[in-house]
C-alpha cells in the first residue's frame, strides 16, 4: 500500500487546529516523520515518528473515552476500559486502525447502529499481525507489542469477508436489512491490562486514519493521544470519586421499603434470564420493575431483531437478576465458575471463557456500583462462586472471603442488578451463555453454570455459618416463603 506523504503534515495541521481551535497546534511537522525511539522506556508499542500528539486529548482519534464517575453508563465492566470513536462514512472511503497487541486478557473493535446494537465486531484473535510480526493472543509464543493494521469498511459485508476488516454499512431489521446512517460509532475495547499496565496494554491507543478506499491518500490522519478529550481533557481533569461515595450510600431504611412486595420493582424468584437484545429487555422491565403479568416469549413473536442494544459487545453473553430492595436487605447469586484465560494451571486457549465478571448495576443510571473478575472471586471447594449484595451498613459478618463469599456494596437505588458475562467460550463449552436459544430456560443448557438468585437478610446469614452453600441454601429457603406467600 502506497500513501500519498506530501500533504501530510498540513493536513495534520487543519485537522489539528479544528479541534483546538487555533494554528498554535501545528507546530514542527518535520519531526513527526522522522524515524524516533520506542515510547515509554524501551517497551514494545508506539514509536515517536507515528504522529504529534496535543494537549488535552486534542485531534485524538478517540473521541471519548469511559470512567468510573462521569462516562460509567451502558453498563459497564470495572476490569475493562471503552474508548469511542464516531466515524463519518464518507462515500469511496473506508478507516485504517494501526495499532499494537496490548499486554492484557482481551481487546476488541465493535461498530453499532442506530439502536446501540453491535452490527460487526472483530476480536484480538482475529486480527493477523503485519509482515514479521507476531499475535500475543492467538499465539502464546509471541511476545506483545507486535504491529497490526485493521480496517472498518462502510458497506455490508460480503459473502467472502476481507481480512482483519469489519463493516458497518448495514442496519437489520429482522426480514431484511438497510443501509447504515452516514455516522457509526467505532468501540475499542481492553480488558484486564498486564500487571503494572495502564489499561492501553503499554502500548498506547491505535492511531485512526480516515483514508480512500483504496488506501492511495490519508484524508484524516489524526493524533497520538493517551486519553481523548472528553471526559477528562486528555487526563487533565482530578478525579471525582464519585462512584466512591455512590458506594457508601445505603438505600434509605424506611418503614415502608421493609415491606415485601411493597414497591413494585423485581419479584421475589429475581429469575435468571438472558439478555437478547432490546425488544426482551423491554418486557423484562414492563415484567420486573412494573410487575406486570405478561407471559414470557411474546417478544419472541416481534420483527425487530434481538442482536443486542446498549452498547453491548458481540464477544459477550449476559445473565440477568434484577432484585428489589423490598424483598430483603441482602441478595445473592451463586454458579458454578468456568476456567478462564490465564488461570494458574489452565493451558494457554484450553480455557472454558476468555473471561467471567459479575456485576452490580443501578438499573435507572446503567452505572456500575461494583464488580467480581473471574482472577479476583474466591471459589469455594466446589468451585462455585458466591457474590452478596447489600447496603455497607447491612453487610453479614459472615460475608467476608474467607468464607468464599464476595461481597459488593448495594449503592443508592432501590433496585439491584447483577450482570454476569461470559466473554469467547471454547466450541466445547456447551454450557455457555451463547448457547441459551431464546426462549430456553437458562437452567437446560447451563446447569450447575447457571446463577441461582436468592433474596435474604442480614441474620438469617449470620446464623447460617460460614459455609456459602449453606448460607445460600437458608437465604434460598427465605426467598421461596416468599413466593409462597405471593409476595
Amino acid at each position: 500500500m502506497t500513501t500519498n506523504h506530501l500533504t501530510r503534515p498540513l493536513r495534520r495541521c487543519l485537522w489539528a487546529a479544528a479541534l483546538v481551535g487555533g494554528l498554535a497546534a501545528c507546530g514542527d511537522q518535520a519531526a513527526s516523520d522522522t524515524p524516533g525511539t520506542v515510547a515509554q522506556g524501551g517497551e514494545p508499542g508506539h514509536t515517536g515518528q507515528d504522529r504529534d500528539d496535543y494537549p488535552f486529548g486534542a485531534a485524538c482519534g478517540w473521541e471519548i473515552a469511559s470512567n468510573i464517575d462521569t462516562m460509567n453508563i451502558a453498563f459497564p465492566d470495572e476490569s475493562a476500559k471503552y474508548w469511542v470513536a464516531l466515524i463519518p462514512m464518507l462515500p469511496q472511503t473506508r478507516l485504517r486502525i494501526d495499532g499494537y497487541y496490548p499486554d492484557a486478557r482481551y481487546f476488541s473493535y465493535n461498530v453499532y447502529d442506530a439502536i446501540l446494537r453491535p452490527t460487526d465486531a472483530i476480536a484480538d484473535f482475529e486480527i493477523a499481525p503485519n509482515p514479521g510480526g507476531g499475535n500475543s493472543f492467538a499465539d502464546s509464543s509471541a511476545a506483545y507489542g507486535d504491529a497490526y493494521t485493521a480496517y472498518v469498511e462502510f458497506s455490508a459485508p460480503p459473502e467472502t469477508r476481507q481480512a482483519n476488516t469489519i463493516y458497518a454499512g448495514e442496519m437489520d431489521l429482522g426480514s431484511f436489512a438497510v443501509p447504515q446512517y452516514a455516522l457509526t460509532a467505532l468501540f475499542y475495547r481492553v480488558y484486564v491490562p498486564g500487571e503494572g499496565k495502564a489499561f492501553d496494554g503499554g502500548v498506547g491507543l491505535p492511531l485512526l486514519t480516515l483514508e480512500t478506499a483504496d488506501g492511495e491518500v490519508e484524508l484524516l490522519p489524526t493524533a497520538n493521544c493517551v486519553e481523548p478529550l472528553l471526559p477528562t481533557l486528555g487526563d487533565a481533569l482530578p478525579s471525582l470519586g464519585l462512584n466512591d461515595l455512590l458506594q457508601d450510600v445505603d438505600v434509605i431504611d424506611d418503614p415502608f421499603l421493609a415491606q415485601p412486595g411493597a414497591l413494585p420493582l423485581g419479584q421475589p424468584e429475581a429469575s435468571t434470564r438472558v439478555f437478547y437484545g432490546l425488544p426482551s429487555t423491554v418486557f423484562n422491565i414492563l415484567r420486573d420493575f412494573l410487575g406486570l403479568p405478561i407471559p414470557d416469549g411474546v417478544e419472541d413473536q416481534l420483527p425487530l431483531p434481538a442482536g443486542g442494544g446498549f452498547l453491548s459487545n458481540i464477544h459477550n453473553a449476559y445473565t440477568t437478576n434484577l432484585f428489589s430492595r423490598s424483598y430483603g436487605n441482602v441478595v445473592m447469586i451463586r454458579a458454578k465458575a468456568p476456567d478462564y484465560r490465564d488461570q494458574p494451571g489452565v493451558a494457554f486457549d484450553a480455557e472454558q471463557l476468555r473471561y467471567w465478571s459479575v456485576c452490580q448495576n443501578d438499573l435507572p443510571t446503567q452505572r456500575y456500583v461494583g464488580c467480581v473478575a473471574d482472577y479476583q472471586a474466591h471459589l469455594d471447594d466446589q468451585g462455585y462462586f458466591t457474590v452478596m449484595v447489600s447496603d455497607t451498613a447491612d453487610r453479614p459478618a459472615n460475608a467476608v472471603v474467607e468464607n468464599a463469599i464476595d461481597w459488593l456494596p448495594w449503592g443508592p437505588y432501590v433496585d439491584a442488578l447483577l450482570i454476569y458475562r461470559h466473554m469467547l467460550p471454547q466450541p466445547d463449552f456447551a454450557e455457555a451463555i451463547q448457547n441459551v436459544p431464546q426462549g430456553t430456560s437458562p437452567a437446560d443448557i447451563m446447569g450447575e453454570y447457571v446463577p441461582r438468585s436468592a433474596y435474604c437478610q442480614r441474620d438469617i446469614v449470620e446464623s447460617a455459618g460460614s459455609n456459602p452453600a449453606d448460607i445460600f441454601a437458608a437465604c434460598r429457603a427465605y426467598s421461596d416463603s416468599l413466593s409462597r406467600l405471593g409476595l
